[in-house]
């Protein structure tokens, strides 16, 4: 089975021209020997170094890289800023024909996308031991389960979850591979969850609904978010759809259009208003298309996305709120409300969040 991988199409290109860099396999690159790695403590508060390694690429070479990069969920959720970064981190590495870049068992130092050439990926029978796995000779890997080519990115897991590697990789050509240290992946992701816990505290204060949650129920409501982007004209939800995601406007406008009258939005939401809530409350068709505005910043909107299983655990308590909200705005009274019980801090948490005034459409 060939795994064209994450990223669709030709993903050829030179190299960074530099008369000094050498060949071969750069030294600090684990290849193939067993090392002695103990797990490192990220900080919430970790920064990037000024000083931390910066691998200049092609413009060609960082777009198939982002692209790549994106269809990894791990790296989806990172803002453009913390996408480049982790692009400008990643260093050339050439692997010759026959060459063992990971073996099964090891320690995983290194993450990968494929610039050219291919790798098969061996597995060994779930049975044998770690340490057989490990001194198997080259022809004895296993089983082979699939092919890696341009554009395919390996080893990210067990940076993340610091596990030992779960396959054998073995390059059957040349290849030139983009590698990231564990170190460096694991700062970048650490300083992103800090910035966006950040930026999203911020914002969470910013929505009337949720102004007045303690900090504890806020971090709860980060902890479910999602962010998600659609360009100008993509359509967010769909009038008479089944309703299953509940949204905030984090960045852009939204436009809300009604299927009678499709030329002329009913309103514009912006950062800090909701809409999708009264589908879920009571679980009838969405009553409005929502789309994306032309009028957002670069034609993107970002929106912040609750599940429905996430939206009825966190904010079942506010249906009262929002069923006084659907009958002065829609003259609609919500028939099916959540029965979640209130979160911890009882009616002290309920009466502060009622207090607010929220901005929503449905």
């Amino acid at each position: 089975m060939t795994a064209g991988g994450l990223f669709q199409g030709p993903f050829g290109g030179g190299r960074v021209a530099n008369d000094e860099e050498a060949d071969s396999i750069p030294a600090g690159i684990n290849l193939g020997r067993r090392s002695s790695v103990s797990a490192e403590s990220m900080s919430t508060h970790a920064t990037w170094a000024p000083d931390m390694a910066c691998f200049p690429k092609t413009e060609s070479q960082e777009a198939r890289l982002l692209s790549a990069l994106n269809a990894n969920m791990l790296f989806r959720q990172l803002d453009p800023e913390q996408g480049q970064q982790v692009v400008m981190a990643m260093r050339e590495v050439r692997i010759p024909n026959g060459h063992i870049i990971i073996k099964q068992g090891d320690d995983g130092d290194y993450c990968y996308v494929t610039e050219s050439g291919s790798l098969d990926v061996y597995v060994q029978p779930p049975e044998m031991p770690t340490h057989e796995a490990l001194a198997a000779p080259p022809d004895k890997l296993g089983t082979k389960v699939m092919t890696y080519g341009p554009g395919s990115l390996f080893g990210d897991l067990a940076l993340l979850y610091m596990q030992p590697r779960a396959a054998s990789i073995v390059a059957t050509s040349d290849c030139v591979l983009w590698a990231m240290d564990r170190v460096t992946f694991r700062s970048i992701l650490a300083k992103a969850d800090m910035q966006r816990r950040i930026m999203f505290n911020s914002f969470l204060r910013q929505v009337p609904l949720l102004q007045h949650l303690r900090e504890d129920e806020r971090s709860r409501v980060f902890d479910a978010i999602q962010l998600e982007d659609y360009r100008a004209g993509e359509v967010v939800l769909k009038e008479g759809d089944t309703g299953t995601e509940f949204f905030f406007v984090v960045n852009g406008i939204a436009e809300v259009i009604k299927a009678d009258n499709k030329e002329q939005p009913v309103t514009l939401l912006k950062r800090g208003d909701y809409f999708g809530e009264l589908a879920l409350l009571n679980q009838a068709p969405r009553a409005a298309t929502v789309i994306a505005s032309s009028r957002s910043h670069h034609g993107v909107m970002r929106v912040a996305v609750l599940q429905k299983e996430a939206f009825t655990r966190l904010l079942g308590p506010l249906s009262d709120l929002m069923n006084r909200h659907a009958v002065e705005h829609y003259g609609t009274s919500l028939s099916t409300r959540p029965t979640t019980p209130a979160p911890s801090g009882g009616e002290q948490g309920t009466s502060a969040i009622r207090s607010s005034s929220p901005r929503s459409h449905s």
